[in-house]
């Protein structure tokens, strides 16, 4: 509007020039007075070159435009990319809809960058009391329908990054962290910056802004509390490490006395199998069976012609010696 105000003033006084200088010719002569009123037109048309110039603006991708009027009304946004028009007396207003980052660390101070934010590392309480600072990052973006009530209610998109965003990742990270304990988020801080990013989301998704990732990249607590931590981590490996060879000592136990019951079932085993072979033998043995493995026995002898064989009764078996010729 100030750009305006002055190229009006431009063209009005180039105008005045031609104007007095027009009229009064014939006082300054009319060659002087055609260069007055030549020199008048300068800023005539500067002022109206630039007052069209100031109809037109560009928009790069990943901006909102609010176009404002010169009473501080808004007019409307625009969200596509290339050349739009206005007129001379709006203003207009950039935000930015790419991904954006506030990063809190260890660091002094604070600065803004439109939506962009750094700062000094914040302090949380954890649910036992115990005091840590921690480094966490959040990305964001806007969506453009909503940058017309973010302006509307806190001018620009830097103050409001300032007064808004920044202090809401700071308040979110410290009452989420009363809901772990110590261990946890020396050990698995990956369950506390998914909290934060979900409280996040569900107070920022209201206004038009999508969380996109929280990433807490490290948290410290005073030495004497990480010394306490190394410690019960010690007694926990000790503690674990003795479990362990107490299971493997049962293990082994309960290896020995199954191989030892293998080995007295396998000997059972032998000694049921012999046990039946013999009982088959015995009851295969009959007199009849006796009977003939004696004739067959006697038959095999005499086949040399050194056996004679008696009837039943009598001596049974005469030896005979052979008789050379």
């Amino acid at each position: 509007m100030v750009a305006t105000v002055f190229n009006i003033f431009l063209i009005l006084v180039g105008a005045g020039f031609f104007v007095v200088f027009t009229v009064r010719a014939k006082k300054y002569g009319k060659g002087v007075a055609q260069g007055i009123r030549f020199v008048g037109l300068i800023p005539v048309l500067l002022g109206v070159v630039s007052l069209l110039l100031s109809t037109f603006y560009t928009q790069d991708i990943g901006e909102v435009i609010i176009v404002k009027n010169w009473d501080g009304a808004l007019v409307g946004t625009t969200d596509n990319t290339g050349l739009h028009t206005k007129a001379p007396w709006q203003d207009t207003i950039t935000y930015t809809t790419r991904n954006m980052l506030i990063n809190f660390y260890q660091s002094e101070g604070y600065s803004y960058d439109g939506g962009s934010a750094r700062g000094p590392q914040v302090t949380v309480n954890d649910k036992s009391g115990a005091s840590a600072n921690i480094d966490i990052q959040v990305i964001y973006s806007l969506d453009p329908s909503a940058a017309m009530d973010l302006y509307a209610n806190y001018g620009t998109q830097t103050n409001y990054t300032a007064s808004y965003l920044s202090n809401d990742v700071r308040s979110v990270s410290r009452q989420v962290s009363g809901r772990f304990d110590t261990i946890t988020l020396l050990t698995d801080r990956s369950q506390y910056q998914q909290a934060v990013q979900d409280a996040l989301a569900t107070k920022w998704e209201p206004k038009g802004l999508h969380v996109e990732q929280v990433s807490v990249q490290e948290v410290r607590y005073p030495e004497e509390i990480t010394n306490k931590y190394a410690e019960a981590q010690s007694a926990e490996i000790a503690k674990a490490q003795a479990l362990n060879e107490q299971e493997a000592a049962k293990v082994r136990a309960e290896t020995k006395k199954l191989e030892a019951q293998i080995d007295a079932e396998t000997q059972i085993i032998k000694a049921q199998a012999e046990a039946d072979a013999n009982r088959i033998i015995n009851e295969s043995l009959t007199e009849n069976v006796l009977r003939q493995q004696y004739i067959d026995a006697l038959t095999e002898i005499g086949k040399n012609g050194n056996l004679v064989v008696v009837p039943e009764g009598s001596t049974p078996l005469v030896n005979t010696p052979q008789v050379s010729e």
